[in-house]
Protein backbone atom coordinates (compact mmCIF):
# COMPACT_ATOMS: atom_id res chain seq x y z
CA UNK A 1 0.00 0.00 0.00
CA UNK A 2 2.94 2.31 0.76
CA UNK A 3 4.80 1.22 -2.19
CA UNK A 4 1.49 2.42 -4.55
CA UNK A 5 1.04 5.64 -2.60
CA UNK A 6 4.53 6.80 -3.23
CA UNK A 7 4.48 5.42 -6.62
CA UNK A 8 1.06 7.66 -6.85
CA UNK A 9 3.12 10.80 -5.43
CA UNK A 10 6.04 10.03 -7.65
CA UNK A 11 3.99 10.41 -10.71
CA UNK A 12 2.33 13.61 -9.69
CA UNK A 13 5.21 14.82 -8.90
CA UNK A 14 6.62 13.80 -12.57
CA UNK A 15 3.06 15.25 -13.82
CA UNK A 16 3.99 18.45 -12.34
CA UNK A 17 7.38 19.08 -13.22
CA UNK A 18 5.99 18.45 -17.46
CA UNK A 19 3.23 20.99 -16.25
CA UNK A 20 5.96 23.46 -15.07
CA UNK A 21 7.86 23.13 -18.24
CA UNK A 22 5.35 23.90 -20.27
CA UNK A 23 3.66 26.44 -18.19
CA UNK A 24 6.91 28.92 -17.75
CA UNK A 25 9.24 27.49 -21.15
CA UNK A 26 10.93 30.26 -22.83
CA UNK A 27 9.35 29.63 -25.89
CA UNK A 28 5.66 30.35 -26.70
CA UNK A 29 3.77 26.88 -26.50
CA UNK A 30 0.40 26.00 -27.26
CA UNK A 31 -2.33 23.44 -28.18
CA UNK A 32 -4.88 24.13 -30.79
CA UNK A 33 -7.30 21.72 -32.39
CA UNK A 34 -7.52 21.94 -36.44
CA UNK A 35 -10.24 24.87 -36.14
CA UNK A 36 -8.06 26.50 -34.15
CA UNK A 37 -9.60 26.88 -30.76
CA UNK A 38 -7.08 27.16 -28.14
CA UNK A 39 -6.50 24.10 -25.69
CA UNK A 40 -3.83 25.13 -23.81
CA UNK A 41 -1.55 27.40 -23.78
CA UNK A 42 1.59 28.70 -21.86
CA UNK A 43 2.96 32.15 -20.38
CA UNK A 44 5.37 33.05 -23.40
CA UNK A 45 2.83 32.86 -25.64
CA UNK A 46 -0.03 34.59 -24.20
CA UNK A 47 2.72 37.38 -23.38
CA UNK A 48 3.19 37.58 -27.12
CA UNK A 49 -0.54 38.12 -27.38
CA UNK A 50 -0.62 40.76 -23.99
CA UNK A 51 -3.31 38.83 -22.74
CA UNK A 52 -4.14 36.12 -19.86
CA UNK A 53 -3.82 32.90 -20.44
CA UNK A 54 -6.88 32.06 -18.78
CA UNK A 55 -8.67 34.87 -21.05
CA UNK A 56 -7.14 33.27 -24.66
CA UNK A 57 -7.93 29.65 -23.68
CA UNK A 58 -11.15 28.37 -25.33
CA UNK A 59 -10.70 30.87 -27.75
CA UNK A 60 -10.21 30.89 -31.48
CA UNK A 61 -6.27 31.43 -31.84
CA UNK A 62 -7.01 32.99 -35.94
CA UNK A 63 -8.64 36.12 -34.15
CA UNK A 64 -5.10 37.27 -32.99
CA UNK A 65 -3.98 36.41 -36.86
CA UNK A 66 -3.42 38.53 -39.46
CA UNK A 67 -6.17 38.97 -41.69
CA UNK A 68 -3.94 38.34 -44.75
CA UNK A 69 -2.99 35.08 -43.10
CA UNK A 70 -6.07 33.49 -41.95
CA UNK A 71 -6.75 31.25 -44.55
CA UNK A 72 -2.93 30.05 -45.01
CA UNK A 73 -2.76 29.33 -41.26
CA UNK A 74 -6.35 27.59 -41.07
CA UNK A 75 -4.66 25.46 -43.65
CA UNK A 76 -1.35 25.15 -42.14
CA UNK A 77 -3.36 23.98 -38.75
CA UNK A 78 -5.76 21.56 -41.15
CA UNK A 79 -2.15 20.18 -43.02
CA UNK A 80 -0.20 19.75 -39.29
CA UNK A 81 -3.32 17.57 -37.57
CA UNK A 82 -3.99 15.28 -40.70
CA UNK A 83 0.15 14.14 -41.03
CA UNK A 84 2.40 12.48 -38.68
CA UNK A 85 5.68 14.95 -40.11
CA UNK A 86 6.17 18.58 -38.06
CA UNK A 87 5.33 21.27 -39.90
CA UNK A 88 6.62 25.06 -40.04
CA UNK A 89 5.56 28.28 -41.27
CA UNK A 90 5.59 32.11 -40.27
CA UNK A 91 2.28 34.28 -40.09
CA UNK A 92 1.64 37.83 -38.81
CA UNK A 93 -0.07 37.88 -35.18
CA UNK A 94 -1.59 40.90 -33.99
CA UNK A 95 -1.47 41.50 -30.18
CA UNK A 96 -3.51 43.36 -27.46
CA UNK A 97 -2.38 46.52 -28.87
CA UNK A 98 -2.56 46.36 -32.74
CA UNK A 99 1.20 46.04 -32.79
CA UNK A 100 2.04 43.13 -35.39
CA UNK A 101 4.80 40.27 -35.13
CA UNK A 102 5.96 37.81 -37.07
CA UNK A 103 6.37 34.28 -35.80
CA UNK A 104 7.38 31.08 -36.52
CA UNK A 105 4.83 28.20 -35.95
CA UNK A 106 6.28 24.91 -35.49
CA UNK A 107 3.45 22.38 -35.12
CA UNK A 108 3.05 18.75 -35.16
CA UNK A 109 0.03 16.52 -34.60
CA UNK A 110 -1.33 14.95 -31.23
CA UNK A 111 -3.53 12.05 -30.75
CA UNK A 112 -6.88 12.78 -29.66
CA UNK A 113 -8.37 12.57 -26.05
CA UNK A 114 -11.90 12.67 -25.10
CA UNK A 115 -14.63 15.45 -25.69
CA UNK A 116 -16.75 16.16 -27.77
CA UNK A 117 -14.61 19.14 -29.66
CA UNK A 118 -11.43 16.78 -29.44
CA UNK A 119 -13.60 13.50 -30.92
CA UNK A 120 -14.45 15.15 -34.08
CA UNK A 121 -11.59 17.84 -34.65
CA UNK A 122 -7.85 16.40 -34.66
CA UNK A 123 -5.49 18.69 -32.68
CA UNK A 124 -1.83 19.80 -32.72
CA UNK A 125 0.71 21.10 -30.36
CA UNK A 126 2.88 24.14 -31.51
CA UNK A 127 5.74 26.38 -30.43
CA UNK A 128 5.51 30.25 -31.18
CA UNK A 129 9.21 31.89 -32.03
CA UNK A 130 9.23 35.51 -32.47
CA UNK A 131 11.36 36.55 -35.63
CA UNK A 132 10.22 40.17 -36.18
CA UNK A 133 13.57 41.30 -35.56
CA UNK A 134 15.46 38.65 -37.87
CA UNK A 135 12.77 40.13 -40.25
CA UNK A 136 14.11 43.40 -39.98
CA UNK A 137 17.59 42.17 -40.23
CA UNK A 138 17.22 40.23 -43.18
CA UNK A 139 15.21 43.12 -44.91
CA UNK A 140 18.17 45.35 -44.15
CA UNK A 141 20.59 42.90 -46.13
CA UNK A 142 17.71 43.17 -48.70
CA UNK A 143 18.21 47.34 -48.88
CA UNK A 144 21.88 47.18 -49.68
CA UNK A 145 21.04 44.89 -52.75
CA UNK A 146 17.62 46.81 -53.69
CA UNK A 147 19.59 50.51 -53.22
CA UNK A 148 22.21 49.22 -55.82
CA UNK A 149 19.28 47.88 -58.09
CA UNK A 150 18.05 51.50 -58.17
CA UNK A 151 21.24 52.61 -58.80
CA UNK A 152 21.20 50.76 -62.24
CA UNK A 153 17.92 51.46 -62.90
CA UNK A 154 18.47 54.71 -63.04
CA UNK A 155 21.56 54.74 -65.09
CA UNK A 156 19.24 52.83 -67.56
CA UNK A 157 16.18 55.97 -67.32
CA UNK A 158 19.07 58.77 -67.47
CA UNK A 159 18.34 59.68 -71.12
CA UNK A 160 14.49 59.67 -70.57
CA UNK A 161 14.71 61.68 -67.09
CA UNK A 162 16.89 64.13 -68.60
CA UNK A 163 14.69 64.68 -71.66
CA UNK A 164 11.99 64.70 -69.08
CA UNK A 165 13.49 67.97 -67.10
CA UNK A 166 14.55 69.48 -69.87
CA UNK A 167 10.85 69.65 -71.01
CA UNK A 168 9.84 71.98 -68.25
CA UNK A 169 13.57 73.55 -67.71
CA UNK A 170 13.18 74.96 -71.37
CA UNK A 171 9.61 76.30 -71.25
CA UNK A 172 10.74 78.09 -67.72
CA UNK A 173 13.10 80.21 -70.48
CA UNK A 174 10.73 80.39 -73.13
CA UNK A 175 8.57 81.68 -70.66
CA UNK A 176 10.61 84.26 -69.43
CA UNK A 177 11.82 85.58 -72.69
CA UNK A 178 8.16 85.79 -73.36
CA UNK A 179 7.41 88.44 -70.06
CA UNK A 180 10.64 90.05 -70.90
CA UNK A 181 9.25 91.39 -74.30
CA UNK A 182 5.71 92.05 -72.85
CA UNK A 183 7.26 94.01 -69.95
CA UNK A 184 9.56 96.08 -72.82
CA UNK A 185 6.91 96.45 -74.97
CA UNK A 186 4.25 98.06 -72.20
CA UNK A 187 3.35 95.42 -69.67
CA UNK A 188 -0.46 94.05 -69.83
CA UNK A 189 -1.13 92.73 -66.17
CA UNK A 190 -3.09 89.84 -67.62
CA UNK A 191 -0.55 88.82 -69.47
CA UNK A 192 2.15 88.83 -67.47
CA UNK A 193 0.45 86.90 -64.92
CA UNK A 194 -0.38 84.40 -67.37
CA UNK A 195 3.55 83.41 -67.93
CA UNK A 196 4.66 83.58 -64.47
CA UNK A 197 2.13 81.05 -63.65
CA UNK A 198 3.15 78.96 -66.71
CA UNK A 199 6.83 79.44 -64.78
CA UNK A 200 6.02 78.51 -61.73
CA UNK A 201 3.70 75.27 -63.18
CA UNK A 202 7.27 74.12 -64.57
CA UNK A 203 8.99 74.78 -62.17
CA UNK A 204 7.27 72.81 -59.55
CA UNK A 205 7.23 70.10 -62.30
CA UNK A 206 11.05 70.04 -63.03
CA UNK A 207 11.18 70.21 -58.90
CA UNK A 208 8.73 67.38 -58.45
CA UNK A 209 11.00 65.00 -61.18
CA UNK A 210 14.06 66.03 -58.82
CA UNK A 211 12.28 65.28 -55.87
CA UNK A 212 11.04 62.10 -56.89
CA UNK A 213 13.92 60.84 -57.97
CA UNK A 214 16.03 62.04 -54.74
CA UNK A 215 13.64 59.83 -53.03
CA UNK A 216 13.83 56.99 -55.31
CA UNK A 217 18.02 57.01 -55.06
CA UNK A 218 17.91 57.79 -51.51
CA UNK A 219 19.61 55.09 -49.16
CA UNK A 220 17.53 56.35 -45.83
CA UNK A 221 14.77 53.13 -46.47
CA UNK A 222 14.24 51.74 -42.91
CA UNK A 223 10.94 53.30 -42.66
CA UNK A 224 7.94 51.30 -42.41
CA UNK A 225 4.56 52.96 -42.79
CA UNK A 226 0.45 52.89 -43.59
CA UNK A 227 0.81 53.39 -47.46
CA UNK A 228 -1.73 53.82 -49.64
CA UNK A 229 -1.39 51.87 -52.67
CA UNK A 230 -2.84 53.79 -54.91
CA UNK A 231 -0.71 56.72 -54.61
CA UNK A 232 2.16 54.76 -54.64
CA UNK A 233 1.30 53.58 -57.90
CA UNK A 234 0.85 57.06 -59.30
CA UNK A 235 4.59 58.38 -58.16
CA UNK A 236 5.91 55.27 -59.78
CA UNK A 237 3.88 55.39 -63.01
CA UNK A 238 4.71 59.57 -62.97
CA UNK A 239 8.86 58.32 -62.95
CA UNK A 240 8.49 55.74 -65.48
CA UNK A 241 6.58 57.65 -67.41
CA UNK A 242 9.19 59.43 -69.29
CA UNK A 243 10.74 55.81 -69.92
CA UNK A 244 7.39 54.92 -71.39
CA UNK A 245 7.52 58.40 -73.50
CA UNK A 246 10.43 57.75 -75.20
CA UNK A 247 10.28 54.14 -76.30
CA UNK A 248 6.98 54.93 -77.56
CA UNK A 249 4.60 53.03 -75.09
CA UNK A 250 1.94 54.35 -72.95
CA UNK A 251 0.63 53.48 -69.04
CA UNK A 252 -2.54 53.88 -68.26
CA UNK A 253 -4.00 53.19 -64.67
CA UNK A 254 -7.28 51.32 -63.43
CA UNK A 255 -7.16 51.91 -59.58
CA UNK A 256 -10.09 50.78 -57.57
CA UNK A 257 -11.20 53.42 -54.89
CA UNK A 258 -11.12 53.50 -51.31
CA UNK A 259 -8.63 50.67 -51.06
CA UNK A 260 -7.12 49.98 -47.14
CA UNK A 261 -3.38 50.53 -46.41
CA UNK A 262 -0.74 48.36 -47.02
CA UNK A 263 2.23 48.56 -44.27
CA UNK A 264 5.60 49.06 -46.40
CA UNK A 265 8.59 50.91 -46.92
CA UNK A 266 6.78 53.65 -49.63
CA UNK A 267 10.22 53.24 -52.03
CA UNK A 268 10.75 49.50 -51.74
CA UNK A 269 7.37 49.30 -53.60
CA UNK A 270 7.60 52.14 -55.53
CA UNK A 271 10.96 50.01 -56.78
CA UNK A 272 9.09 46.64 -57.75
CA UNK A 273 6.37 48.78 -59.70
CA UNK A 274 9.04 50.55 -61.50
CA UNK A 275 11.12 47.39 -62.36
CA UNK A 276 7.80 46.01 -63.16
CA UNK A 277 6.99 48.96 -65.39
CA UNK A 278 10.40 49.12 -66.62
CA UNK A 279 10.25 45.29 -67.82
CA UNK A 280 6.98 46.11 -69.68
CA UNK A 281 8.00 48.98 -71.68
CA UNK A 282 11.31 46.85 -72.77
CA UNK A 283 9.42 43.65 -73.94
CA UNK A 284 7.36 45.84 -76.48
CA UNK A 285 10.15 47.43 -78.86
CA UNK A 286 9.11 44.59 -81.36
CA UNK A 287 5.25 45.52 -80.82
CA UNK A 288 4.02 48.15 -83.76
CA UNK A 289 3.75 51.51 -81.53
CA UNK A 290 0.14 52.50 -81.27
CA UNK A 291 -0.18 48.88 -80.06
CA UNK A 292 2.66 49.62 -76.67
CA UNK A 293 0.43 49.91 -73.89
CA UNK A 294 0.70 48.95 -69.89
CA UNK A 295 -1.97 48.45 -67.73
CA UNK A 296 -2.03 48.60 -64.17
CA UNK A 297 -4.93 47.96 -61.89
CA UNK A 298 -5.37 47.97 -58.91
CA UNK A 299 -7.85 45.92 -56.66
CA UNK A 300 -8.76 43.42 -53.68
CA UNK A 301 -9.00 39.74 -54.39
CA UNK A 302 -10.18 39.06 -50.64
CA UNK A 303 -10.80 40.57 -47.02
CA UNK A 304 -7.49 41.39 -45.76
CA UNK A 305 -5.18 41.49 -49.24
CA UNK A 306 -4.57 44.55 -51.27
CA UNK A 307 -3.07 43.42 -55.12
CA UNK A 308 -1.46 44.89 -58.37
CA UNK A 309 -1.40 43.92 -61.71
CA UNK A 310 0.83 45.30 -63.88
CA UNK A 311 -0.15 43.84 -67.51
CA UNK A 312 1.64 44.51 -71.26
CA UNK A 313 1.09 43.72 -75.05
CA UNK A 314 4.04 42.55 -75.59
CA UNK A 315 5.03 39.28 -77.02
CA UNK A 316 4.76 37.63 -73.47
CA UNK A 317 6.90 34.79 -72.29
CA UNK A 318 7.03 31.48 -72.91
CA UNK A 319 6.07 28.72 -69.83
CA UNK A 320 10.17 28.19 -69.06
CA UNK A 321 10.60 31.87 -69.27
CA UNK A 322 7.66 32.51 -66.70
CA UNK A 323 9.11 29.48 -63.95
CA UNK A 324 12.72 31.21 -64.27
CA UNK A 325 11.82 34.58 -64.37
CA UNK A 326 12.23 35.26 -60.60
CA UNK A 327 15.47 33.06 -60.72
CA UNK A 328 18.58 35.42 -59.96
CA UNK A 329 20.66 36.38 -63.00
CA UNK A 330 18.24 35.15 -65.44
CA UNK A 331 17.13 37.48 -67.94
CA UNK A 332 15.72 37.82 -71.54
CA UNK A 333 17.51 41.13 -71.68
CA UNK A 334 20.97 41.80 -73.94
CA UNK A 335 22.53 44.08 -71.52
CA UNK A 336 20.29 43.30 -68.01
CA UNK A 337 21.54 41.86 -65.06
CA UNK A 338 18.75 39.50 -63.87
CA UNK A 339 17.85 40.53 -60.79
CA UNK A 340 15.38 43.20 -60.90
CA UNK A 341 12.36 40.49 -60.29
CA UNK A 342 14.22 38.41 -58.02
CA UNK A 343 14.85 41.16 -56.25
CA UNK A 344 11.29 42.33 -56.37
CA UNK A 345 9.89 38.97 -55.13
CA UNK A 346 12.27 39.46 -52.04
CA UNK A 347 11.06 42.76 -51.34
CA UNK A 348 7.50 41.84 -51.58
CA UNK A 349 7.79 38.65 -49.66
CA UNK A 350 9.75 40.73 -47.03
CA UNK A 351 6.56 42.74 -46.38
CA UNK A 352 4.20 39.14 -46.13
CA UNK A 353 3.34 39.66 -49.77
CA UNK A 354 3.91 38.00 -52.93
CA UNK A 355 4.55 38.60 -56.67
CA UNK A 356 4.51 36.23 -59.45
CA UNK A 357 3.79 35.92 -63.00
CA UNK A 358 0.01 34.56 -64.30
CA UNK A 359 -0.79 32.75 -67.53
CA UNK A 360 -1.87 35.77 -69.95
CA UNK A 361 -3.57 35.53 -72.95
CA UNK A 362 -1.60 38.00 -74.50
CA UNK A 363 1.30 39.76 -73.16
CA UNK A 364 3.23 39.23 -69.23
CA UNK A 365 1.60 40.14 -66.60
CA UNK A 366 2.91 40.49 -63.06
CA UNK A 367 0.75 40.31 -60.04
CA UNK A 368 1.95 40.84 -56.27
CA UNK A 369 -0.02 40.90 -53.28
CA UNK A 370 0.49 42.37 -49.71
CA UNK A 371 -1.21 41.90 -46.73
CA UNK A 372 -3.96 44.87 -46.05
CA UNK A 373 -3.70 47.28 -42.86
CA UNK A 374 -7.30 47.43 -41.94
CA UNK A 375 -7.13 49.11 -39.47
CA UNK A 376 -6.57 52.13 -41.53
Amino acid sequence: MEQTVVRDQELIGTLQRYADLFTFAPVGALVLTEDSRVEEINRTAASMLGLPRGWIAGQLFSRWIAKGDVKRFLEHLRNACRTNQPLSDEFRINDRRGRTRDVRFDSVSMIARGGATSAKLGRCQITMTDVTEQRWFGRDGLNDVAHVARLNSCGEMAAALAHELSQPLGAIALYCSAAKKTLTAGADPQQIATLVARIADAASHAQATVQGLRAYLSKRETTVEDLDINTVVRDAAQLAGAYAKERGARVELRLSEAMPAVRANRVHIQQVLLNLLQNSVDAMQQVPAEERRVVVVSDRPEPGLVRVTVADTGPGMTDEQRMRAFEPFYTTKQSGMGMGLSISRSIIESYGGRLWAPKARRGTTLTFTLPANERH
